[in-house]
């Protein structure tokens, strides 16, 4: 019997593709190569901005992850993931695509939550523009209660966004210490966990988040251990 294979529609950023995977090794148990879970990843770097189609009209993804979900769905995938928040403000669309099932980050996430902080009501969320904008953590989180507060009202002197663009430029460790200082500005307004709501800040900050005693989530690891559960049964 063929193992079950994961469909990775990625490139939305390569480095958040690069730390999912990372992170669904790690977290799958395994003695052996053998044991690890099949993967076929699709990236395409070029896929435009998901921030900019929310925020500014500009060009839609939708073209280019649909081209991604039919070459996986081709490619025989038994379950897609979307390492991008963002990109799940179209997951209606790209679920309506293929038979495939698509993992859903938030849900993902929120399960994590729900199973570590059942008591926490306010929580910070790191993010871009657009993903906060789409609202797709804002609906989720809310049906059990809890509200989502961010830092998208300092505009262009937003830290989550200024450290979102260093990690796609490669600079991780400058990229590192502005995330940090977001976290610390959430928690200063009342959060009670952090989510990491961009795979591009997963990349970088870990968890639990150095210099705080509030828990955090990892977008990018409940994701990849959403996927290993549903594989894995």
């Amino acid at each position: 019997m063929m193992s079950p294979l994961l469909g990775v529609l990625g490139g939305m950023g390569p480095a958040a593709t690069a730390d999912f995977l990372a992170k669904l090794a790690a977290h799958t148990p395994a003695d052996r190569d053998q044991e690890h879970i099949a993967t076929i990843v699709y990236s395409d770097p070029t896929t435009p901005d998901r921030s900019d189609a929310i925020l500014a009209g500009g060009d839609s993804p939708l073209p280019a992850m649909f081209r991604g979900v039919a070459f996986l769905d081709e490619a025989g995938a038994d379950l897609i993931a979307i390492p991008c928040n963002t990109a799940h403000a179209w997951y209606d669309d790209l679920a309506a695509a293929t038979m495939v099932p698509v993992v859903h980050i938030v849900d993902a996430v929120a399960a994590q939550v729900e199973r570590d902080a059942p008591e926490a009501t306010t929580l910070g969320l790191m993010a871009t523009d657009g993903t906060v904008r789409s609202g797709i953590y804002e609906k989720v989180l809310a049906q059990s209660g809890r509200n989502v507060i961010d830092l998208t009202d300092l505009g262009p002197d937003n830290p989550v966004m200024a450290g979102i663009r260093a990690v796609k430029a490669g600079s991780l460790e400058g990229a590192r210490d502005i995330l940090s200082n977001a976290l610390r500005e959430l928690v200063g307004r009342g959060a009670e966990g952090i989510i990491y709501g961009c795979t591009d800040v997963s990349a970088v900050l870990e968890i639990p988040p150095a210099g705080s005693d509030v828990p955090a989530w990892d977008a990018n690891d409940a994701l990849a251990i959403a996927c290993i559960n549903r594989l894995r049964g």
